[in-house]
């Protein structure tokens, strides 16, 4: 089962990189953030896209702004549920239960200004104990998205490693150790620990993706049982349409 997550950076943009992506990758789930649309606005190309259930939060708190989507590959998962959890703010995520695994896709926020920095660490709180009440269920968790937090100073480009900035402060950092502290593993940096310049997102700067002055924000945590199940994962720097790349996990169920 491939599982992707992909800061799509506006759907109504991206559609027919969207579709063509979604026809050569075929991956079996995909997590789609910052829609930027709401329901009503989904592209017919994508919305009618032949193959997939598709599940949307759409950006109602603010049009053009946030909204997730999922896409589930007809045939992959022979039951499950989608619906927003009730923590979600802004149109933010997205929770699919099935019988092997709870799978949250998140758009977490970024976190400009002080008031959307404590937005940022009060959502990243709710989310910390949402798993945690499913792990005490004795479910297996697959988080991922677009995290917004650049956990270690290798996911950062050294040109932009700066004490202060958003997505490195400390208390950001530390919020997603607690996230892994529950017990949840980085499988991207589990399965290449000091691999450098391993990134999935780039600035808007002139050749900044050219140049790889990137960060490593588009993440997949999942429990230690599905880890002993993954035999591979892999950004797909091919696929530049978005300032962010899809990020994926194979898992043998």
């Amino acid at each position: 089962m491939n599982i992707f997550t992909w800061n799509i950076n506006g759907i109504r943009a991206r559609k027919e990189a969207l579709a063509a992506w979604l026809d050569s990758r075929k991956p079996d789930i995909v997590v789609l953030e910052e829609i930027k649309a709401q329901v009503s606005e989904i592209p017919e190309t994508i919305r009618d896209f032949a193959g997939y259930r598709k599940f949307w939060n759409g950006s109602t708190f603010k049009k053009g702004y946030s909204g997730v989507g999922l896409l589930v590959r007809d045939g992959s998962l022979d039951e499950f549920t989608c619906e927003p959890p009730p923590f979600d703010i802004e149109n933010r995520t997205l929770v699919l239960h099935a019988p092997q695994f709870t799978l949250i896709g998140t758009y977490v926020p970024r976190g400009d200004g002080e008031e959307r920095y404590a937005v940022k660490l009060r959502y990243l709180a709710d989310l910390k104990a949402f798993i945690a009440e499913l792990l005490t269920e004795g479910r297996e968790v697959i988080l991922l998205g677009d995290i917004n937090v650049a956990l270690r100073d290798i996911d950062v480009h050294r040109s932009q490693n700066k004490p202060g900035a958003i997505g490195l402060r400390p208390e950001e950092r530390a919020a997603i150790e607690a996230h892994l502290g529950l017990g949840l593993l980085d499988i991207v940096r589990e399965l290449n620990p000091d691999k450098k310049d391993l990134f999935t997102w780039w600035p808007n700067w002139k050749f900044a993706r050219e140049r790889n002055l990137g960060w490593r924000i588009d993440c997949i945590y999942l429990t230690p049982a599905l880890a002993r199940k993954v035999s591979g994962v892999s950004v797909d720097l091919d696929e530049k349409s978005s300032d962010h790349a899809p990020v994926s996990v194979k898992l043998s169920l």
